[in-house]
């Protein structure tokens, strides 16, 4: 028995793709055989060199700009890489934004902007799919939460609570979508991860021995397990990637 993922012939969409853990899941999508376009919403030097990574003759892999919380720029998404790489099957909603910012302190802007791009972007990536994905083809989401939607954290209220409400999206949609288009979610743990200026780790001095911290590979295996064709069972579950450090 073989258990290797074959994704030849699919197409598949990441959201929050040009680095870190996004990234790691393009490459791992591409090595299984599908065709990627990735989406960011700046950065587009990042961009590009992701795409590079992913294909070296172009024709495999796309890049585009984009801000997921736009309803418009994810129709022109979808519209794009169906033009150039085919129906979209597989879906991965990475994008987020994670400032951290004392709740007493939080702007209305700050909530909204990080509410639109995790959780609102995920429902308008999601119900696209649902729309465009061909009647005979089966489908696979995955969602990409978060460890501090789980265990205490503070001054992240605003991404605590659209990272829960991306669970409960997940087990939503996987019973919208029963016998057609799988639903599930990936939590990753403490990750090495390339952070931007600015952007702060709220889980500080984790690390030790017994739990190092993991990589964006770990976190992109899981996610392709579960975006594997053959797996017609698996739906509205949460997988947690984290070394141990949080055992629902």
């Amino acid at each position: 028995m073989s258990f290797h993922v074959d994704l030849q012939g699919e197409t598949a969409l990441v959201t929050g793709g040009s680095r870190n853990i996004g990234l790691a899941v393009g490459l791992a999508l591409r090595s299984a055989g599908a065709r990627v376009g990735i989406a960011a919403r700046s950065d587009g030097k990042a961009l590009e060199q992701a795409v590079n990574l992913l294909s070296s003759d172009g024709k495999d892999a796309m890049g585009i700009l984009m801000n997921v919380a736009d309803e418009e720029d994810v129709l022109d998404l979808y519209d794009r890489v169906e033009e150039n790489l085919g129906p979209v099957s597989v879906l991965v909603n990475g994008a987020a934004v994670r400032p951290l910012q004392r709740f007493t302190e939080l702007p209305r802007k700050d909530w909204s902007e990080v509410v639109d791009v995790i959780l609102t972007g995920a429902f308008l990536t999601s119900r696209e799919l649902f729309r465009r994905l061909p009647g005979e083809r089966k489908g696979a989401i995955v969602n990409v939460g978060g460890l501090s939607a789980h265990r205490p954290a503070r001054d992240r209220v605003h991404v605590i609570a659209a990272k829960s409400g991306l669970i409960g999206l997940t087990r939503a949609l996987a019973e919208e979508g029963l016998g057609r288009i799988r639903v599930n979610a990936v939590v990753p743990g403490l990750i090495d991860t390339e952070r931007r200026p600015g952007q702060s780790n709220p889980h500080p001095g984790e690390s030790d021995g017994a739990r190092p911290r993991g990589t964006s590979r770990d976190v992109a295996r899981a996610v392709l397990a579960l975006c594997d064709p053959r797996d017609v069972y698996t739906t509205g579950q949460t997988l947690h990637v984290n070394g141990g450090r949080f055992m629902p």
